[in-house]
């Protein structure tokens, strides 16, 4: 059996390296944004000595690169063309898509962002079919596990590369053994559609975010986009770690009456940087990038933030 891989990214290295040493039959096209050769995918897939087509901007290989290798079977982790089955001018493989999120709550092509940025109590990576519909076919497999506080949009993503390997396992296994891949159809009505997030949903709302929804936003942007994005004195700062802090300790040492503002209101600085938020929620500020520059919460005082100053929504 011949399995085809299709991806843009890095995250299929897990999958690949797992598939080379189980000796199985591959086929890999690269459709990084990169010059023919270069690349993760194409690296290591020219250091495993696995056969690699790259697209090179040409929507078309796809389709001859199909008709070309004729894979049993095939996993898209990663593309940015719509895949359309009727151009296929020998018989169709079964074709899955690897979507890192719920489906169909949060289709689109970047659902990692959208669930940590929303709160999700749980992430999930699902294999569905591959129809004419974006993220719309039927899904035959899926992991789900809890969203933790550690978690981040980059290590989201390694782990579910790995994770990957288990669900392309199953259905290959099934394959072999000549069985039906058993499939669910998705529910139209919890159907949601997230497009890629733009500078508009990486900023910090002061006013209408409280200091959960902030952490939210910090852990969907790091460490792509180096935190999530305020202003401080006009100055843009980018906040790359921080947690809503338990409302008694705001009553005690070495703060015994912490006084509280307008929601971005900055109400210490000695050894901790803690800004008001809504409901009078207080936000711990581990973290901050200006100019480029890392800067530890605990030493704010000495690079300028004083209390008493805000930040504000940009």
């Amino acid at each position: 059996m011949k399995t085809g891989i299709v991806s843009n990214s890095a995250l299929c290295l897990p999958l690949l390296h797992y598939l080379k040493t189980q000796q199985e039959q591959l086929a890999v096209f690269s459709a990084e944004n990169t010059p023919p050769g270069q690349g993760a995918v194409a690296s290591f897939c020219a250091g495993a000595g696995i056969p690699c087509t790259h697209a090179n901007g040409n929507k078309q290989a796809l389709y001859d690169w199909l008709a070309l290798q004729q894979p049993d079977i095939v996993f898209v982790i990663g593309y940015s063309h719509k895949i359309l089955t009727g151009r296929f001018t020998t018989g169709s493989p079964l074709l899955f898509n690897v979507h890192m999120g719920h489906l169909p709550a949060f289709r689109g092509p970047n659902p990692v962002f959208w669930q940590l940025k929303k709160g999700a109590s749980s992430l999930a990576i699902t294999i569905h079919c591959i129809t004419h519909q974006f993220d719309a076919g039927e899904v035959v497999w899926k992991k789900e596990y809890v969203n933790e506080p550690f978690f981040n949009y980059g290590y989201v993503h390694q782990l579910m590369s790995h994770h990957l390997v288990e669900g392309v396992h199953y259905i290959m296994q099934l394959k072999k053994q000549g069985q039906p891949v058993p499939s669910t159809a998705q529910n139209e009505q919890q159907a949601a559609y997230f497009k890629q997030p733009v500078a508009a949903d990486v900023c910090i709302r002061w006013d209408t975010m409280r200091a959960t929804e902030i952490c939210d936003l910090i852990k969907a942007c790091n460490p792509w986009n180096g935190g999530a994005i305020t202003s401080y004195n006009g100055i843009e700062v980018r906040i790359s770690d921080a947690e809503k802090l338990p409302a008694a300790n705001t009553s005690q040492p070495p703060y015994p009456s912490v006084p509280q503002g307008p929601s971005g209101t900055i109400i210490h600085t000695q050894h901790e940087l803690l800004v008001a938020c809504l409901h009078k929620e207080v936000l711990k500020i581990h973290t901050l990038t200006v100019n480029g520059i890392p800067l530890p919460g605990r030493f704010a005082i000495h690079y300028g933030f004083s209390a008493g100053q805000s930040f504000k929504n940009l």
